[in-house]
């Protein structure tokens, strides 16, 4: 009698296997149908662009400049020398040439 309880139990535990399997199955191979809404709305999310950004650097010291040393303008009088990095987090000043 136990022997029959057990190969009812596992023959009905095959059937639910089978059945949750297939069903998985027919779930993955179904195609995903989108209005032409839907797809404009992903491709627009999709496309994400930067905004421009202009980059504006000073041609003798300012922004995009950094401390690179020191110079000389007068006697006894020493400046910190500024040389171009291209970064605009840097800024830096100087009378030096």
């Amino acid at each position: 009698m136990k022997t029959k309880v057990k190969v009812m139990i596992a023959f009905i535990a095959v059937i639910v296997i089978s059945f949750t399997t297939y069903n998985v199955y027919k779930a993955q191979k179904k195609k995903m149908h989108l209005s032409a809404l839907a797809i404009a709305n992903v491709e627009a999310l999709a496309s994400y662009e930067l905004p421009e950004v202009v980059i504006t650097c000073g041609a003798e010291g300012g922004q995009c400049w950094a401390i690179s040393g020191d110079c000389s303008v007068a006697w006894m009088l020493r400046y910190d020398d500024c040389a171009f990095t291209g970064y605009m987090r840097d800024s830096c000043h100087t009378p030096c040439d």
